[in-house]
């Protein structure tokens, strides 16, 4: 079996599909922000680096075709950006499991459950009022979730705007919610390390099951000095890419939760060497990727074969466009039913695309 072709196709729900042919005639699917496609950054990596490196080649060596993406080959260096290494190795994984007849949990040692929780993830915090952010908090428990998390949404450079307001939002949900129900916060970065303990405290009070991301990715010494002062744990990870940088993220930093992304981190094959190395060091892991669709499958199968991976993954509406144009195009077992996702054993991502419905959403 060789690769024959890699085809980009824009949709109007603000997705690029990445289509990789074979002359077996089995296809492997993988997914990118709409925006790549638009600015032209993902068709050019495609069509002017990956085509000519991937094109003849067997996809079942997709170690080698990582190796190859990810560092270089010969006297060639590539390192191309782990999330585009990311969409490759995704749709190289849905041809392996197609070829073999087999599901990817499969491929990656077996599910230890096949039932996963989603945690309702809600951003925009910095521009929302406590009773904004309540309502949107309600229509995931509506929907039946039970489990959430809300996010500020700030970057770097909106350090420590307005931490009341924050904690203000956190108190309104947190006195919504049963005192059992797992609640979240995510800074987004928006944090100084002083400013971080505060709130972290703040939060501790009320009741918090996870901080993430409290100070900018790059502060690992700060990041280690919140996770050694506050008892509530510590995530992040969902900005790195690589097995590497998350050895520095744990030297270095000390999260108590890893949180990798199964684009940003390097697609399904670095994503389980990550959990790998979680699981050696008793490190638990809630991977990053809310939008419905095949990126968040890939991850929640990957995550499915992780004996400890107990947490609830995240999902958020925010990311995935209408879910009943998700669902018509994907399938309806892509889509939570009451805050769960079941999968199924169907071969690779278990994603068959309709070739009409494809044509319906295109741009």
């Amino acid at each position: 079996m060789k690769i024959t072709d890699i085809k980009l196709t824009p949709l109007k729900i603000g997705k690029t599909l990445v289509r990789i042919q074979t002359n077996a005639g089995i296809e492997g699917w993988s997914e990118a922000s709409g925006s790549n496609q638009r600015e032209g950054i993902l068709s050019s990596y495609i069509n002017q680096i990956i085509k000519p490196l991937l094109i003849g080649e067997n996809p079942i060596d997709i170690d080698r075709h990582w190796e190859t993406l990810a560092l270089g080959k010969g006297e060639y260096v590539y390192r191309l950006p782990s999330y585009i290494v990311g969409i490759i190795d995704i749709a190289l994984w849905d041809i392996i499991g197609k070829e073999s007849n087999l599901p990817l949990h499969s491929l990656m040692g077996g599910a230890a459950r096949k039932k996963i929780p989603l945690y309702w993830s809600v951003g925009s915090g910095w521009k929302k009022s406590p009773d904004e952010m309540l309502k949107d908090i309600k229509k995931g428990w509506e929907q039946g979730f039970r489990a959430f998390k809300i996010r500020m949404d700030w970057k770097g450079w909106r350090q420590d705007y307005n931490p009341e307001k924050d904690f203000l939002i956190f108190e309104k949900i947190r006195s919504f919610l049963p005192e059992h129900i797992y609640l979240g916060f995510d800074a987004n970065n928006g944090y100084s390390v002083s400013t971080a303990i505060q709130q972290g405290r703040r939060f501790e009070k009320l009741g918090i099951n996870h901080f993430e991301e409290p100070i900018p990715h790059y502060d690992l010494k700060g990041l280690k000095q919140i996770s050694d002062t506050l008892d509530v744990a510590v995530s992040a990870g969902e900005q790195d890419g690589y097995r590497w940088w998350f050895q520095y993220l744990i030297s270095l930093g000390n999260p108590d939760i890893l949180q990798p992304d199964i684009l940003n981190a390097g697609g399904p094959s670095e994503v389980k060497r990550i959990f790998d190395i979680a699981t050696s060091l008793n490190k638990p892991v809630m991977p990053h990727s809310p939008q419905a669709g095949i990126n968040s499958i890939a991850s929640i199968q990957v995550y499915s074969t992780v004996q400890n991976g107990i947490r609830p993954h995240e999902f958020s509406t925010e990311f995935s466009g209408n879910l009943d144009d998700i669902s018509e195009l994907y399938g309806s077992h892509v889509v939570p039913e009451k805050g769960m996702i079941n999968i199924n054993d169907n071969p690779g991502l278990g994603i068959e695309l309709n070739e009409k419905l494809i044509q319906k959403f295109k741009l």
